[in-house]
């Protein structure tokens, strides 16, 4: 009950802080603005076009940063139109976005993008949907990426007994990724599998010997392990032990050989990708296609030469979509646009308009969103979908309403793009509060960064996902040591008794200096007994107390400026110092020789692509989630690892659909870091080729390891002797019953 209150109360505050940037009406100056999205790869057209455009005609360009973005500015009115693709329209729909469809975007004359089929070998008896229980299933597979969305490319929990009900039933069925199993198959909600496997192993109870290539699950092991566990669905494979997207049977094409060439007896296809293999549309035929036919949901069979097949579910276009109060005059706008005048204002909106699209192809009249989508057989009934009770979403912790806000986005993307389980967003006050509803389970998964991962690891009993990675290790907090140049220190066993600065407590820097003191004495020191006492080490209860202006990076570096002999801290912070970027009273100007690097590890390592010697490097974001079992584990880490897929730097789609790493709402590090390229496993870590890595400093420092430094005493001393007294008490209360 708490979590679902906190959520509650929580939505409702978005609620109020959206609507109130909405009631803020922007000028109208006359303008018309165009959100643009640019596509991946280096071309970029908007410096190319919009100034043309601008020059040219009443239009001007706003850069969006994704699509989600285009639809929020749309939505606020600072821009009035742009190109959203059919799940970029469910999500609009569901944040009550007030867009209108225009026109389409279309790269042949199809009124669908595409149309998905299911296809059935005569000879395999099967005459209903009745009949497929047991039958040999060809699957597209997974890792499609482009070719379809996951959600059209199965079908899931569903059951047989919908299939000959209403319509008003047939219009319950879930996500297109599972589509086509999800109106045969019922999940059965185990608790004791991830939903993922809950999936699979309704697939497999329900299909005979299968083909469903590629990974299931983004970890590499985990695919494995489902594989060995449930081999039929790899069976029809044409390797069935690797079962992955190199496979003979995988993809669009691949399905249709399963069919017609490996033994399968249904087949779930794209219907242009059908008519090519079997001869009907100017190809060679593959096969006889008076061997098979469509299998339709109503049940019934067509040949596959019929004029127009029964369709199981379509794709529509990508789309022209406007504010309401500007629909009608966008729609007038584009209708003929062509490309006939390169210098024109025309040919550049065209261009920046389409990606992959050649013609506009304009509605009867601007329609609202549902009326669009509702024209797609089986599109939006795909999108409403039971789930289980109670739900097994990820509650992501956050702390402002800025990154409520982004996490509540990604939820719908997330949610449109088929993600299972999805995430929930929750908000408090304070990250210990996200700690503390994480450590008893009212939250899932929050961010810390480099210096406070101690604090949720030790005292609140969180466990480290997944991490931040960034390519830059600018980007990572690399420590490193900083000593005036013409000081007497030479190695790092020279620093004992001098006078340090650090960043913070228990922070990255300060674990850095405990395992490389380690490493260069052979010995455990703490802090306090290695270096002078006039040191800034920042203990709670021990040593100097500092002014906090020496606290932070920046601040380490203020406190070796200002007569300290050696400072610890982040590469980018001396970086900024040595290009003139970092700018403050205390700094001395001109002098940026006034000091080097000390090098523990002997100098700058071989091959190493960074230019300092330094200590050693950690992400700047740290996902943690509570001991949990590990089916659960593996859901949050498989979900967030499909999120990084979709919306991370290495996207695949033409252009992004929302962005996990990059400018929020004209704000930076939302939520996540802008500099973030992925999310990656503590293995995945130690094979980057920067070594030093801090993972185990900080499994080291959490264990005690470094126990000289007194880690439980002080504060964390106090509260552990609390708790073992109240515990001591207990027992003897019990004992004197």
């Amino acid at each position: 009950m708490r979590p679902l209150i906190s959520m509650c109360i929580w939505s409702f505050l978005l609620i109020i802080s959206i609507s109130t940037c909405q009631a803020v009406e922007p000028l109208d100056d006359g303008k018309l603005r165009v959100c643009v999205v640019e596509s991946r790869g280096s071309y970029r057209k908007a410096p190319q076009f919009c100034p043309l455009l601008a020059a040219t005609s009443n239009i001007e360009c706003l850069i969006g940063v994704d699509r989600l973005d285009c639809v929020r500015r749309i939505q606020k009115g600072t821009a009035h139109f742009g190109v959203l693709t059919s799940e970029d329209l469910v999500a609009a729909r569901w944040a009550s976005a007030e867009i209108l469809v225009a026109s389409e975007l279309r790269s042949h004359e199809s009124p669908f993008e595409y149309e998905i089929v299911a296809v059935v070998d005569n000879s395999a008896d099967i005459h209903t949907v009745h009949d497929l229980h047991g039958a040999k299933l060809c699957h597209p597979g997974y890792g499609l990426d482009n070719h379809w969305t996951e959600v059209l490319a199965d079908v899931r929990t569903g059951t047989l007994n919908r299939l000959t009900k209403s319509t008003s039933t047939l219009n319950r069925t879930t996500h297109l990724l599972q589509y086509f199993e999800s109106a045969l198959v019922a999940k059965s909600c185990n608790p004791e599998i991830t939903l993922t496997e809950d999936r699979i192993a309704a697939s497999a109870r329900f299909f005979g010997p299968s083909c469903k290539a590629g990974p299931w699950v983004p970890d590499r092991k985990q695919d494995r392990i489902l594989k060995d566990r449930y081999p039929s669905l790899c069976q029809m494979c044409y390797d069935p032990y690797s079962c992955d997207d190199t496979d003979k049977h995988w993809g669009r094409r691949g399905t249709l050989y399963c069919l017609t060439s490996g033994g399968g007896s249904v087949s779930w296809a794209r219907l242009d990708d059908t008519r090519s293999h079997f001869g009907l549309a100017g190809l060679k035929a593959q096969d006889d296609p008076e061997k098979y036919s469509y299998l339709c949901p109503d049940g019934h069979l067509q040949p596959i030469n019929v004029t127009r097949p029964c369709i199981w579910v379509s794709k529509p276009w990508p789309v022209v979509a406007a504010r309401r109060s500007h629909a009608a005059q966008v729609q007038r706008l584009i209708t003929g646009l062509t490309h006939d005048e390169p210098q024109s204002w025309q040919n550049a909106l065209l261009s920046l308009l389409e990606t992959y699209h050649v013609f506009t192809v304009p509605l009867d009249n601007v329609i609202s969103i549902d009326d669009y989508l509702d024209q797609a057989v089986g599109f939006q009934s795909a999108y409403s979908f039971p789930e289980c009770n109670p739900p097994r979403s990820i509650v992501v912790c956050t702390t402002s309403i800025i990154e409520h806000i982004k996490c509540s986005w990604l939820q719908e993307a997330a949610h449109v793009y088929g993600v299972e389980p999805n995430i929930q967003c929750v908000r408090t006050t304070n990250l210990e509060q996200c700690m503390d509803d994480t450590r008893y389970k009212s939250a899932d998964v929050l961010l810390v960064n480099q210096d406070q991962r101690v604090q949720a690891q030790r005292d609140y009993k969180l466990t480290p996902l997944l991490f931040e990675f960034a390519e830059q290790m600018h980007d990572r907090y690399v420590t490193i040591a900083l000593v005036h140049k013409d000081s007497k220190y030479k190695s790092f066993k020279d620093l004992k008794g001098a006078r340090a600065c650090l960043p913070s407590y228990e922070g990255a820097a300060h674990l850095s200096v405990l395992e490389t003191i380690v490493n260069a004495t052979g010995s455990v020191h703490s802090l306090h007994s290695y270096f002078n006492h006039n040191s800034c080490i920042w203990h709670p209860h021990k040593g100097r107390q500092c002014p906090l202006h020496y606290q932070g990076d920046e601040g380490a570096f203020r406190c070796l400026a200002e007569g300290a002999d050696v400072a610890f801290l982040s590469s980018d912070v001396y970086k900024k110092y040595l290009s003139g970027n970092l700018t403050s009273d205390w700094l001395a100007p001109g002098k940026h020789l006034s000091y080097r690097l000390l090098c523990p590890y002997g100098g700058i390592e071989r091959h190493s692509r960074f230019e300092y010697c330094y200590l050693h490097w950690a992400p700047r974001g740290h996902l943690m989630t509570h001991n949990s079992s590990q089916t659960r584990h593996n859901e949050i880490y498989n979900s967030l690892r499909d999120m990084d897929h979709l919306f991370g730097k290495k996207y695949k789609s033409e252009t992004r659909p929302f962005s996990l790493y990059d400018i929020f709402d004209k704000r930076n590090d939302i939520l996540f870091k802008d500099s973030t390229d992925a999310l990656l496993s503590a293995h995945e870590l130690l094979r980057d080729n920067a070594k030093r890595s801090m993972e185990h400093v900080y499994e080291r420092y959490t264990a005690q390891y470094y126990d000289a430094e007194g880690v439980y005493d002080g504060a964390h001393l106090a509260s552990d002797s609390c708790f073992v007294l109240v515990l001591v008490a207990g027992v003897l209360g019990l004992l004197q019953r």
